[in-house]
């Protein structure tokens, strides 16, 4: 009779902490053509996205102000001015995305140097918009980073 021996091996779980960012897209006061023209590449962004405002119906939308600003990470500004609740998203730390030059004290985030308190696009355009959420989506996978820039964002209260 053969010995068959079977040993039991102690398998260690590997524990990821995967981060999903949570992007609101505030199409208030925004062309409803910019955001029907970015809505295929949004669709597959390694992001939860949600809209504000009127939009493409292929993408979901908040609820309501209230539900947007408890959940996000990063909100996108399409138009070109700020809005109302702009001093409240700032203070629950979500990261802006808008317009250059829509906040006189904004600066586009420059990581390799670590200074900067948003991302920032030069003109509401399709590729314009969409290239400075890429950016946000990227820099939002360092933690330490994404937490120095939300930091940094409150600047814009204080000035």
């Amino acid at each position: 009779m053969a010995n068959t021996k079977t040993t039991t091996k102690k398998i260690t779980p590997i524990k990821l902490k995967i981060r999903i960012p949570r992007v609101i897209l505030d199409t208030r006061n925004a062309d409803p053509k910019l955001l029907q023209g970015m809505a295929a590449g949004l669709e597959d962004a390694d992001a939860r996205i949600r809209v504000l405002g009127e939009g493409v119906k292929t993408l979901p939308h908040a609820f309501s102000l209230e539900e947007a600003v408890e959940e996000a990470h990063i909100w996108v500004i399409l138009s070109n001015k700020l809005p109302k609740e702009f001093p409240e998203i700032i203070s629950q730390g979500i990261v802006p995305v808008m317009l250059n030059d829509i906040h006189p004290h904004a600066e586009n985030y420059e990581a390799a140097k670590e200074k900067g308190n948003a991302f920032l696009f030069p003109k509401l355009a399709q590729w314009n918009v969409y290239g400075s959420l890429v950016r946000a989506l990227e820099n939002f996978q360092f933690s330490y980073d994404w937490e120095n820039l939300r930091q940094h964002g409150k600047e814009l209260l204080a000035k």
